[in-house]
């Protein structure tokens, strides 16, 4: 697993770190090199709070006791924790020393699989935003990044209410907006712009996934759009085939009255391209339906 190679990695380090003698004046120095590479989490957190406001402690040696801290709260999360609310707990106190993007989205599987889409999307886009602009030493295989992908637009299609995305360190807009992502490239965004029943009017959560998207596309700014409507499976094809391309059209319309200057291609798939089911979402379930009524955009 990818986290015990990092850790073993502290470990290394804190030899290195030892063999230089103490820092002068830090007087928790050796204490604290002796407890991380005791493996003691208790002991190295007691010192940490003390390290973390004593100015004769350097950067460097708070960031590596947090980073120790980090890994070994994500590690009793991921491999001791017995209940959602333990391992909760523990992945939120590995955050408050190191943000890190498993954390973020083991924090998201809690809430996935308790329901709670709201907060899973949420932290699902967290991860992305740390995937993106977050240390690159955390690694991650394109099939991870994948999956959290997928989780996270499920999530926001499953939410009661409309979820935010969650901006990067930079101040823009992130979560599923991040469409390259290390070596992992979004071909298509998945939006649950949802409309009013057998209409081509926004209901109240589309209408506010219209207006992220009208906001994104202004900043973005690209030369032409594809946006393309899909249906869940019930009712005819041919009369889901013209209600998709409908409300594609009306989302264009839409976008171009709200500044989007660009080209927009517009098509309509009806049932003909249905997500994959993710993890613990039967395929013939309403929550199912709910993640296959989307709208789908690629910027060109």
């Amino acid at each position: 697993m990818t986290y015990k190679v990092a850790y073993t990695v502290g470990l290394a380090l804190a030899s290195v770190i030892a063999s230089a003698g103490p820092l002068l004046a830090c007087d928790q120095y050796n204490a604290a090199v002796a407890a991380v590479q005791s493996d003691n989490p208790a002991e190295a957190a007691a010192l940490y709070e003390t390290i973390l406001v004593s100015p004769e402690c350097d950067d460097p040696l708070r960031e590596w006791v947090a980073d120790y801290l980090a890994r070994s709260s994500f590690a009793y999360a991921v491999e001791k924790a017995t209940t959602p609310e333990d391992k909760r707990d523990a992945l939120l106190r590995a955050l408050s020393y190191e943000k890190h993007w498993r954390s973020y989205a083991e924090l998201g599987r809690i809430d996935w699989a308790a329901k709670n889409y709201g907060p899973a999307a949420t932290n699902f886009q967290l991860a992305i935003n740390e995937l993106v602009d977050g240390d690159p030493g955390h690694v991650a295989e394109e099939s991870e990044i994948a999956e959290v992908y997928q989780l996270a637009t499920a999530a926001m299609a499953l939410a009661d209410t409309p979820v935010e995305m969650p901006t990067t360190r930079s101040g823009e807009i992130g979560g599923i907006f991040k469409t390259k992502i290390r070596g992992f490239s979004v071909e298509e965004v998945s939006l649950p712009i949802t409309f009013k029943y057998n209409s081509t009017e926004f209901d109240a959560s589309g209408q506010t996934y219209a207006d992220a998207l009208a906001e994104h596309l202004k900043l973005l700014a690209p030369a032409s759009v594809v946006l393309a409507g899909h249906t869940d499976p019930r009712g005819g094809e041919e009369y889901n085939l013209d209600l998709s391309e409908a409300r594609a059209v009306k989302l264009s319309e839409f976008l171009h009255s709200h500044g989007f200057n660009g080209e927009i291609q517009v098509k309509g798939y009806g049932e003909s391209r249905l997500p994959v089911a993710p993890e613990g979402i039967a395929p013939d379930s309403e929550e199912y339906f709910r993640i296959a009524r989307r709208v789908t955009f690629e910027a060109e």
